[in-house]
Order: C-alpha cells, then structure tokens, then sequence
C-alpha cells in the first residue's frame, strides 16, 4: 500500500487503486471520500443534494451553540463549527499498513474560541479474512472547557419512543444502497431489520447494500465495529446512512482538562454476487 498527500487530500492506495481519499482541507470537516473496496466499488456519497454536509465518512459532534455536523445553524444563535487542519504528525508512507497522525482544532468558522483539540489517527491495510480494507479511526479530543455533547432537533424517534441523535462517525452510502430493497443489516453478526438497529449499542454493525450497473448484481458492505457501547444510527429510507456516537442516546458532559477517546475499526469489503 502506499500513501499519496497533496494540497487538499491524502490518497490511500493499493496496487495502484485507490482504496480511499482523505480530504482534509474541507472548509468545514476533514471526510474520507470515495471509500471503495478492493474490486473498485465506491460505497460512499459525498455533499449529495440532499444533505451537502453528508460527506462520506465523517466525524463531527455538535455542542451548546456550536454545530459541527449540520455546517449551518439549526437554533437560534448556533455558530457553525469547523474542524481545522494544523498538521500532520507522524505517516506510515508505505508497507502493509499505511496512514497518518493529523492534529485538529475544533472551533467557530468565525475564528472564536475553540472546543476540543483533537489528535486523529487514520489507518488502512487489506484486511485478508474479509478480502477487503481495513481502517481504523482513532479520535483523541482534548476538552478545552466545561461543555456537553448535545442531540440534535432533527434526532429521529423510534416506536419505542426514545430519541436516537447521529452525531459521532458516520457514513452517507451511494444511492442505491438506500430504499431501493436488497440491504441487509447484521447486528454483532445477526440478520437485524434495519427499523431495528437505531438506538442499539452494537460491537459491530454491518450494512451490505447491491451496485447498480452489474449483472449479475453483485454487494458491497461496511461494518463498523467499536470499543466504546456507543449508540447506532442506521437508516434506508428515503437514503442509506449509518453511524455512531457518544451523543447518539443523549448528551454527554464533558469536563475542562479531560479528553474524549473514539476508536472505531471500519471495513470495506466486497460480498459477491447477491
């Protein structure tokens, strides 16, 4: 594998294909974007008509009067967030796994004062059980004064009746993984219906989605899997998008002086024929 890095974005790279794109130089939030899988199948949507803020693979949060994740305001008197790129640390350039440490400033697009710093880690190598790629993304906030990390207005409510927000790392997936019928999602390895999985706090969860242009067709999936009992998002109607997030079953204080850790394993895998 190798690593390429240029003004805007980090390319991965195996045998010469592009496994994924870092865009770190976004205005709002870094995103990895396309994220394919070893036969060239891209499994992400980036800034769709929909949601332009949907930008892949994502991580964003929202706190009292800052929002991270929407790139607008969604209160009266919120400021819009931005994750902004200081550097990068150090780069495994080359070898069978390949990635970097970026140094993060969380902060108000107009320049006020800033929330978390953060030290991400951004990993790839082939995943040779799966025959696919293996990520991991390793998030390191630093708290910078007393906050919480808040839900959002649009947080969706499931027949339960709680509210399940989607803040946290999170993926939009190529059209045809949305509405279209076919998906499957597996819960910890179990065949779950999808109106089901919001609001559990999975150590894996798994959205296998059919790529349209194909006969015969043939799937793709991405699971994600977590250290952390975070709550999941997951939906397919009227689109595709799966995520999860500290904030994802309600706020979280955090405290001046202590650090938020997110370390999640992401892999992108080709299924085979559906």
């Amino acid at each position: 594998m190798h690593l390429d890095i240029d003004d805007t974005a980090v390319t991965f790279r195996f045998d010469g294909q592009i496994a994924g794109r870092y865009v770190y130089a976004d205005d709002f939030k870094p995103y990895l974007h396309p994220l394919n899988t070893p036969a060239g199948h891209t499994v992400s949507l980036a800034s769709p008509h929909d949601h332009k803020h949907h930008k892949g693979l994502m991580y964003a949060l929202t706190v009292p009067g800052v929002n991270f994740w929407e790139e607008r305001p969604t209160a009266p008197h919120e400021l819009v967030g931005r994750q902004r790129h200081e550097n990068f640390g150090t780069l495994l350039e080359s070898g069978d796994e390949i990635g970097f440490d970026e140094e993060i400033t969380w902060l108000p697009v107009d320049g006020g004062e800033p929330v978390f710093r953060e030290t991400r880690t951004v990993t790839c190598r082939i995943d040779a059980a799966e025959r696919g790629f293996l990520w991991t993304w390793n998030s390191e906030l630093s708290v910078l004064h007393e906050t919480e990390l808040t839900t959002s207005v649009y947080s969706v409510r499931q027949t339960d009746g709680r509210l399940v927000n989607y803040h946290g790392l999170g993926i939009r997936f190529r059209r045809e993984f949305g509405c279209t019928g076919g998906n499957l999602l597996l819960i910890n390895g179990h065949e779950t219906p999808i109106g089901e999985g919001s609001g559990s706090t999975p150590a894996s969860a798994e959205f296998q989605g059919s790529i349209d242009g194909i006969w015969p067709v043939v799937r793709a999936a991405v699971r994600i899997s977590q250290e952390m009992p975070n709550g999941l998002f997951v939906m397919d109607k009227p689109f595709a998008f799966m995520g999860c997030g500290p904030s994802n079953l309600g706020p979280v204080p955090l405290h001046a002086g202590t650090s938020l850790s997110e370390r999640y394993t992401i892999q992108v895998f080709d299924v085979g024929p559906a």
